[in-house]
């Protein structure tokens, strides 16, 4: 999504064969910067859920009762969490509950450093 916004804004039409390494280029940008924007605010939201006892976040740490349905698992939201931290999930709920562990969790989030 984020790509083609680029080439419409650069007025580049999908016929043309310019790579998107180009495009961000005439943008300015060295690599998408939106998916990476969604995941930062993301992350920083599971945080303030796990230190704040809400509604959201019952529902959040919530099980229904019953049978899971045919077929392949649906991706779930802690479950991408857990994917962008690149961490376990009881090593993800412990550190969101650090405020100053957290930040710095999020902060590196695109930069490709472990997280500490």
């Amino acid at each position: 999504m984020e790509m083609w916004t680029y080439r419409r804004m650069q007025r580049i039409s999908w016929k043309e064969k310019v790579t998107n390494k180009k495009v961000l280029e005439s943008v300015g940008l060295q690599r998408p910067e939106l998916l990476l924007i969604i995941q930062r605010r993301k992350m920083k939201y599971y945080g303030h859920l796990r230190r704040h006892d809400s509604i959201q976040k019952r529902i959040l740490e919530g099980k229904i009762d019953g049978r899971r349905g045919r077929g392949r698992r649906r991706h779930t939201w802690l479950g991408n969490i857990q994917e962008t931290s690149q961490m376990k999930m009881c090593e993800v709920c412990e550190t969101a509950l650090d405020r100053r562990r957290w930040r710095t969790v999020t902060a590196h989030l695109g930069d490709g450093m472990a997280p500490s």
